[in-house]
């Protein structure tokens, strides 16, 4: 039986393959092999994009690439520091213990706290001399809490195996000629022993002793307590008349006698 084809078209029977069949791996591989150059040549030309100026394309994450500069050497702003924290000194290098500062000044405050419980011992005697007993109460309760000042900065010291050289004590001043110069006495007393403390604290920071600043800061706390009162008295009692400086003086002495109950 005759088939009818189109024209142009070449005959084909059953028995013999069709071309177009034969030809479809051929097809395939060929489109294939299009699709993987066309989307490897679109990655490398983004690659390329994010590596201006011809530079070399950095290792992807998952590649260790070992550097030949130590983290340790890398300087930023032409300064050497670390890659993380510039301005920080290594552990190594920085200074971690007690400096000899520090030990000295606290050495030598166990001496001042000594040499300040005297300067108050004798404005006690000199306002006690005077009949001036609330304000001779008050000097000697201030007089053992200084000397406690002492112990406590001595036992902390003793505690952290800080050697500690008792000084000799000077005499304190013994006379004024009035009340107003005893409590400028104090006053200059009180604000000198802030600025030891202050001295021993920065040295503790200095060498990175923050245990030292920790003791330090109810003692911190009770020099601006002090300053403040010994303060607040001095502008009361200038210029006071005798009935102001005899109130002052009862008022005082209630006071002294309320601390020592506690």
């Amino acid at each position: 039986q005759q088939s009818t084809y189109f024209v142009g078209m070449p005959s084909k029977s059953k028995s013999q393959p069709s071309q177009t069949k034969s030809n479809r791996p051929i097809m395939k591989l060929y489109f294939g092999i299009s699709f993987l150059l066309f989307h490897s040549a679109s990655a490398f030309s983004y690659l390329n994009s994010l590596s201006p100026n011809g530079a070399a394309i950095a290792s992807p994450p998952n590649t260790y690439a070992p550097s030949s500069t130590s983290s340790a050497n890398i300087s930023v702003n032409g300064e050497g520091g670390s890659a993380i924290h510039p301005h920080v000194a290594s552990p190594a290098t920085s200074t971690i213990g007690p400096s000899e500062e520090m030990l000295t000044l606290i050495s030598r405050q166990v001496s001042v706290e000594l040499q300040a419980s005297q300067a108050y011992m004798a404005a006690s005697i000199w306002f006690r001399a005077r009949n001036m007993d609330g304000m001779a109460a008050w000097m000697l309760d201030e007089s053992d809490e200084e000397r406690g000042h002492g112990k406590q900065i001595l036992e902390f010291a003793l505690k952290n195996h800080y050697p500690v050289k008792l000084e000799p004590l000077a005499a304190p001043q013994s006379e004024w000629c009035s009340p107003p110069e005893v409590w400028e006495t104090i006053l200059g007393l009180e604000q000198q022993n802030t600025r030891n403390l202050l001295n021993i604290a920065h040295a503790a920071d200095v060498c990175g002793m923050y245990g030292v600043k920790a003791f330090l800061d109810p003692f911190h706390v009770e020099q601006i307590e002090a300053e403040d009162k010994v303060g607040g008295i001095l502008a009361k009692i200038q210029g006071a008349s005798d009935t102001l400086m005899w109130e002052l003086d009862h008022a005082l002495g209630v006071e002294a006698d309320e601390e020592s109950h506690h």
